[in-house]
């Protein structure tokens, strides 16, 4: 009696395993399906509405004009759709608050939890969606846009933190790699949406597609996203954030983006306008890093972060890559539309080949990263690849064939791929698991900072460039005798409305316009050179360390059939680490060598 009643204790017990270890699976890929779901969100929002932006920025400069109309004693605006008008802050505004948010984002899912972040940036996402959608002037749009970004930092943010607590760093590439797809293609099929709604007058339904797919994706983060959460009382959690540290870095990046925004666009980059935010900015990122990384004990960016060479490197390698890929990806579509003369929509097909070879790159290197146990290599042939890929790009000009503007894309495009998803590795691989929300948190921080300056210093050097050449000679004498069907002063932005004038023009006129473009072209391209080659010489203070094949139990997934006991569910406060894993991490007062 007892041996019957004992096998079936040890059945039912089995049986029981087996299925928590059934549900945790599913749960696992539903919330990693969640995660894609928020990153393609994220990606698809930035591609579709920089595409659209030329009739975004009209239909608001309408909306204006009608508003001042009704209102007699309201003077009628002229904003200009160029840079040199406000509505840059349409695009800046999104990318400034991301930017902001990210090294945050670390801290406060330490105090708060990893799901309560996440949600709360998918709300964010979500009502700035709606402000946006439902815009009919510049400020409501801003503030909806400001809302977006704090929300797309986030979920930048969340996804790759959550991943790293469902997955040790030595079994990851394969889902970093499935993250670096779902980017890639919502990259790709971004322009043409964005193309096809704003040739149809539609634009606000770009944000209003974003309301469903964001609230699935809230309904399966709340339901199936079980992980642990920090127990302490309200008042404990918000004495424990970091107030000081962040309020510095937050001011600093607005600052930063005010001057790179105005710079060359509305104002000269001497003047006061731009000196001024840009010098405070630089004071307190300097104040920002001397307080965390020697005064602050709760600091969103902890010494033990940077006292290494590997993080050190990869971080500025990350930097370095977002200047790069966010400066092509930025730019390119311009050079379809102005110089090969498409149509929005058929620049965006047109940049499938960069789109793809991004796509299969990240997945197949990240999966490479998984078999060999070595992220070295890839670091290395990642950059490779992209100093190799940036000059081609000046192969580019009036006459390209198919054949040469495809293969062109390829070698940047498999170098970004593979920077896509290996830097974070040695970010990783040089602290304890302990850190590494914090440490990706400011490896997103870096790179985001990259990709916004890639996009300022593009556009800056694109406007630049045109100004000067729209006083050649040739290019007034076309204005001069009306065959420029347009104020030749407003055709330097990327943004230009008047790239499909151009296939109105004479041949002669048109040639001479699209040469302009096209030198412009070639002076971002010039430009980027230098970043890639710093960004592969940074690439060997990198060292190989091992990757770690655990995962923070403070916040990992809780399946285990323990019932409804809080004590169990609940973060404890961190033990000190063990003695292996501090000598492999233990912060000192200099760089160290690893």
């Amino acid at each position: 009696m007892d041996t019957t009643t004992s096998r079936a204790s040890i059945e039912t017990a089995s049986d029981r395993t087996s299925k928590n270890k059934l549900t945790a699976r599913v749960h696992f890929f539903l919330v990693f399906s969640a995660l894609c779901v928020s990153s393609f969100l994220s990606a698809l929002d930035l591609t579709t509405v920089s595409t659209a932006l030329p009739t975004i920025v009209a239909d608001l400069q309408n909306d204006a004009i009608r508003f001042s109309k009704h209102r007699p004693n309201t003077p009628s605006p002229v904003p200009k759709p160029g840079a040199g008008g406000t509505y840059i802050w349409i695009g800046a505004a999104y990318t400034i608050a991301g930017m902001a948010i990210l090294p945050w984002t670390g801290g406060l899912c330490e105090i708060w939890g990893r799901k309560a972040i996440l949600l709360t940036s998918l709300f964010f996402f979500l009502f700035g969606s709606v402000i946006c959608g439902a815009s009919h002037s510049l400020e409501m749009m801003i503030i909806g846009r400001v809302l977006q970004g704090v929300g797309d930092g986030g979920i930048i943010s969340l996804s790759e933190i959550v991943v790293a607590d469902l997955v040790s760093l030595n079994q990851r590439g394969t889902y970093e790699g499935i993250l670096g797809v779902v980017w890639a293609g919502a990259s790709a099929i971004g322009p043409p949406i964005g193309g096809i709604f704003s040739r149809k007058n539609r634009w606000r339904w770009l944000f209003y597609l974003n309301i469903p797919v964001t609230v699935l994706a809230i309904i399966m983060i709340s339901c199936f996203m079980n992980m642990k959460t920090p127990k302490a009382d309200v008042r404990s959690k918000v004495k424990s954030m970091d107030w000081t540290g962040n309020a510095l870095l937050i001011l600093a990046t607005v600052g930063l983006g005010l001057a790179l925004t105005w710079g060359g666009a509305r104002y000269k980059w001497i003047s006061p306008a731009v000196l001024v935010p840009l010098v405070i900015s630089v004071l307190l990122f300097g104040a920002f890093f001397y307080l965390e990384l020697f005064k602050l004990k709760n600091a969103t960016v902890p010494r033990v972060l940077l006292n290494n060479r590997t993080a050190i490197g990869a971080h500025l390698t990350s930097f370095m890559h977002g200047v790069v890929t966010m400066g092509i990806i930025y730019i390119i579509p311009t050079y379809f539309q102005a110089v090969k003369l498409t149509s929005t929509i058929m620049s965006g097909w047109m940049v499938l080949p960069f789109s793809c070879t991004v796509a299969f790159t990240a997945i197949g290197f990240a999966i490479s990263i998984d078999v060999t146990q070595r992220y070295v290599p890839q670091n290395h042939l990642g950059w490779f690849f992209t100093v190799l890929g940036v000059p081609l790009l000046l192969l580019l000009d009036l006459n390209s064939k198919a054949a040469t503007w495809v293969s062109v894309q390829l070698p940047i495009a498999v170098g970004c791929g593979i920077l896509f998803v290996a830097p974070q590795f040695p970010v990783l691989a040089s602290v304890a698991v302990e850190m590494a929300s914090k440490a990706l948190a400011l490896q997103l921080f870096f790179a985001s900072f990259g990709q916004t300056l890639g996009i300022m210093l593009a556009e800056a050097v694109f406007q630049s460039s045109v100004h000067k050449s729209i006083k050649s000679p040739l290019i007034q004498t076309l204005a001069a005798n009306g065959s420029l069907p347009f104020n030749i002063e407003d055709i330097s932005s990327p943004y230009s409305m008047h790239f499909s004038a151009l296939r109105h023009l004479s041949p002669e006129a048109s040639r001479a316009v699209r040469s302009v473009y096209n030198s412009a072209l070639h002076d971002v391209w010039i430009l980027l050179i230098p970043f890639a080659a710093v960004g592969w010489a940074l690439c060997f203070l990198i060292k190989e360390l091992e990757m770690h094949d655990e995962v923070d139990e403070r916040f990992a997934a809780d399946v285990r059939d323990e019932g409804d006991d809080p004590e169990k569910n609940a973060l404890q406060t961190p033990k000190v680490e063990s003695h292996e894993m501090k000598q492999k991490h233990q912060p000192t007062h200099s760089i160290e060598t690893q």
